[in-house]
Formats: structure tokens, C-alpha cells, sequence
């Protein structure tokens, strides 16, 4: 079988594959008609139902309280993502100790420090791909704080020109922009699963597919079929 650098045709379509499941899923939820089927669409119903509330109380320190601890969740991630860098950094320069290591593990097809950089690389890659997706997600929560603090009293509707209407359009602004902010972070989030999967690859290629389809299912079952989204989807009045 030809090599390329230690690479071979079984590694490109395990990359390829990795990619196109990456995508695949990012398009089934986020795009394809099925998406009205997923718990972020049905979150994207009930965050409606929380901005109506925001535009209909006024006032509220509860909301800025949810929303703050919303931030600190995709602050966490963040953080950690860029710690997880700098871990992973630094294992470049130990390609070395790395190939040693899996020279004993059973099946391993890592063998130069060329692979296991190559390797490293598209994890590091993964990561900076989430980091980006969770700082933009942060950045466009602080932005819907002020829009909440932005947000019409209804004590004023009749001094500022404002109907019920316009009111119930701004809340579904404000929801739009929540469901946006969370689709960033979810999609950072799911980079960490498949970063996961790329883990894999340094035993070999074999390994790197099978996982990344398990990884697929598990966030498929997530979207479509968990638990949650039965109980979220029950009426009131189940």
C-alpha cells in the first residue's frame, strides 16, 4: 500500500470521513428540514417564552441572574479550551515520548514524530475552531444583556408609541438572538466530542472512523431522541 509521509490511503479516508460526518451532523441539525425536530429548536420555542416574559415584567434582576449564568458556562469552556491548548502545545514537543509510549500499544500505527505532530495538529486545529465558537458565543451574550436592559417597560408602551405588537416582536428579536448565541456555544461544545474521535487516530485509522461514527450517534440520539427532549415536548397538561 503507497505512503505518504507514514500515511495511508485508509488515514485520508478516515480524515475525510471524520469531515464529512463533522459537517454532515453540523448541516442535520442546524440545517436540513429535520432541525425542527431537535432539542435546540424546542429550547429555541421555550427561550421565545422567556423573552415574552423579560418585555412583559419590566424590571427583573431574575433575568439578568439566568442570563449571567448562562455566560459562565461558556466561559468555563472557553477557559478551559484554552488550557486544553496549551496542554496539547506543548505535546508537539514531546513526539518523542509520545511515539515511545504507543510503540507498546497493540494496533498502533503512529510511529514517527511527523505522524504524531500531524496528529496533534488537527486536534490543536479542532480546539481553536471551538475556542472561536465559544468566544463569539460569550461575546454575543453580553450583547443580549444589554438588549435586555434595552428592552421596552410596558409601563411606557403608550408614551413611547409601542403596541403589544411591537412588543411581542421585540421579545421575538431577542429570542433569535439568544437561539443564535446558543447555536455558537452548541456547536463549540460538539467540536469537543469530535475532538474526542481525532484523539483516536494516533492508535490508528481503523480506530479514528469507527469512533467518529459513535461519536455521531451519540450526538444524533442527543438532538433527536434524548430523554429531555420527551419531557420538554409533554404538554402542561400531560
Amino acid at each position: 500500500m503507497h505512503e505518504f509521509f507514514g500515511f495511508t490511503p485508509l488515514d485520508g479516508a478516515a480524515i475525510l470521513w471524520f469531515f464529512i460526518v463533522w459537517v454532515g451532523h453540523f448541516y442535520l441539525v442546524n440545517k436540513s428540514v429535520f432541525r425542527t425536530k431537535t432539542i435546540s429548536y424546542t429550547m429555541a420555542i421555550e427561550r421565545e417564552r422567556w423573552m415574552h416574559n423579560v418585555v412583559s415584567r419590566g424590571d427583573s434582576p431574575i433575568d439578568a441572574i439566568l442570563q449571567n449564568g448562562l455566560q459562565q458556562g461558556v466561559l468555563f469552556f472557553a477557559s478551559t479550551t484554552v488550557f486544553l491548548l496549551g496542554g496539547l502545545v506543548a505535546g508537539l514537543g514531546a513526539a518523542d515520548a509520545g511515539v515511545a509510549i504507543l510503540e507498546g500499544v497493540p494496533g498502533s500505527t503512529t510511529s514517527t514524530s511527523l505522524q504524531w505532530e500531524i496528529k496533534i495538529m488537527l486536534i490543536i486545529l479542532i480546539f481553536v475552531f471551538a475556542f472561536f465558537k465559544f468566544a463569539w458565543s460569550y461575546r454575543l451574550y453580553n450583547y443580549i444583556l444589554i438588549l435586555i436592559g434595552a428592552s421596552p417597560k410596558p409601563t411606557n408602551t403608550d408614551a413611547d408609541g409601542l403596541s403589544p405588537e411591537s412588543l411581542s416582536n421585540y421579545a421575538k428579536k431577542l429570542a433569535r438572538l439568544h437561539a443564535l448565541a446558543a447555536k455558537h456555544f452548541t456547536t463549540g461544545l460538539n467540536a469537543y466530542f469530535f475532538a474526542l474521535a481525532a484523539f483516536t487516530w494516533v492508535i490508528n485509522a481503523w480506530l479514528f472512523i469507527g469512533v467518529t461514527f459513535w461519536v455521531a450517534l451519540v450526538l444524533y440520539r442527543r438532538a433527536f431522541r434524548s430523554e429531555f427532549l420527551k419531557i420538554v415536548k409533554m404538554s402542561e397538561h400531560d
